[in-house]
This record gives C-alpha cells, structure tokens and sequence, in this order.
C-alpha cells in the first residue's frame, strides 16, 4: 500500500483515521485492490509491468466507454477530498479548499463567482512544439493557451459576462511577464487574484480550477486537462482549452469538452 500512488492520492483525496479504514475505502471507492504482501503468496496471479509501458499504454475502450469510467474514478476522487482532518502517507494532510478559503473566506466559497486562469508554460520551447501538436489534431490556436495575451482572456470572458468578477491566476511562475501583462490591462488587472503564497499548493490550486465558474488553461498542460476532465465529470461547463479566432475578433471554441479525454488528440497525456 506504501507507493508513490498510494502516497499522491492521500496528499489530496482519501484521508484516513487509520490505514485499515483507508484501504476499505479506496478498495470500495476506486475498484482496486491493495496488497501488503506478495499478492503470488496469497494465490493472485500477476502481469508485471513498468512504468515505461503504462506511460504509452492506450486504452482498447470506444471514447465514450472510456470517458464513462474516467469519470466514474474522478467522482469518487471528489466524493472523498481531504479537508485538513485525518492523515495521509506523509502525515497530515492540507485542505484542499485552502485556495478557495484564502480568496473568498470559508463563509463566503460557497457564493463565489470567478474565474481561473491557469498559466503554464511549458518550458518554452517544447511547450509551444507541444501545443503546436495538440493543435494540428484540435484545430486549436498554436499559442494562445501559452501566451495569455489580454485580448485572449477577454474575449473569452466578455461574451459570459465574467469580465465584473474576480479572475484568479494559478501559474507554474515560469512566465512572471504573462501575470504582468494581466495586470496592466486596464479591463482585466483590476480583477486578477492570485493565491497567497501560503496558501498556494497543488491541491489547493487544483480545486479552485475545479469550482471557478469559468476555466481558462492549455490543453498540452496534464494539470489544465485534469482540471477541465473533472469539471466535466462533475457537470460544470465553461472549460475554455480549445479556442480558435472566429475571423470576428472573438474565439470559438473548436474541440469539445470531450476533448480532454480523447487518446487522438491528446496523445499520452
């Protein structure tokens, strides 16, 4: 039970009291089984694999049976996400509504009315090569989801009537020139939110993504697609990762939320 996976999972979902109501829990929740002990000794017999070949692995399933467990394991992700109680394999565990509480206040998260802008990079150059990719197979724009210009945000946000609420920035702070650029625009900058560093983490960025009302993000970013791929699985719209100019100064959207999970496009991710 003491793996890497086991150990990101409690990071984030699935908390424990103790680890024997844990392993019942995710037995049930996820559909796996959890051994302690050379699972050939108690009578199972193993396909050993590694981690090269679970990387390219594709799955046989048509897209739409694919999506249907995906999101099926996301729900139950959500259903059991850590709220700074119990413990996991690095000890105690953070709240994953931590961002959101820092933001808008505990008593005032669940009235809130935003929306994310999830800034990813991407190294430069092998991020653009990588969008650039995604792009061919989407019919995406090849930089926009990168560059962030201002123009871009608003006119996604405009046409929903965002442009008036708080627009949160979580960012992998490769780019500072991007946030920057926000902020100056005299539309968007007096709206741009970030995340006090104390309460910036992983799963506290991941969830405001998740509960904004509006997602922005970059389709070649596995963080933004399993932002966008949860926020599909739990019925919330408006994940803006596939955006093209529609010749009119505005941006269509040119792949659906469907997208995300589909192995043709994607690729590996």
């Amino acid at each position: 039970t003491r793996c890497w996976a086991t150990s990101l999972l409690t990071d984030m979902w699935f908390a424990y009291p103790d680890e024997i109501s844990w392993k019942e829990l995710i037995e049930k929740s996820l559909c796996v089984k959890l051994f302690d002990s050379d699972p050939v000794a108690e009578g199972y017999e193993v396909v050993h694999t590694d981690g090269k070949e679970l990387f390219w692995y594709t799955s046989p399933a048509r897209l739409s049976d694919y999506m249907t467990l995906q999101q099926s394991v996301l729900r139950s992700l959500w259903a059991n996400y850590n709220t700074g109680e119990g413990s996991g394999m690095h000890g105690p565990t953070r709240d994953m509504c931590s961002g959101i509480d820092a933001l808008f206040s505990p008593t005032g998260r669940a009235d809130a009315v935003y929306s994310v802008i999830h800034s990813r990079y991407l190294e430069g150059e092998p991020g653009r090569r990588l969008l650039g990719t995604i792009a061919r197979k989407s019919g995406c724009d090849k930089t926009a989801a990168l560059t962030l210009d201002p123009i871009y945000i608003k006119g996604i946000l405009e046409p929903l009537g965002m442009l008036n609420y708080p627009i949160v920035v979580i960012h992998d702070g490769e780019n500072e020139r991007i946030i920057n650029r926000l902020k100056e625009d005299p539309d968007i900058g007096p709206m741009i939110r970030l995340v006090p560093s104390e309460a910036s983490w992983i799963g506290g960025d991941i969830t405001l993504g998740v509960m904004a009302d509006v997602f922005i993000g970059n389709p070649a970013s596995t963080f933004s697609t399993f932002i966008a791929r949860t926020r599909l699985s739990l019925g919330k719209g408006h994940s803006e990762l596939f955006k093209q100019r529609d010749g009119n100064g505005g941006w269509r959207t040119v792949c659906g939320d469907h997208c995300v999970f589909d192995q043709t496009v994607m690729g590996k991710m």
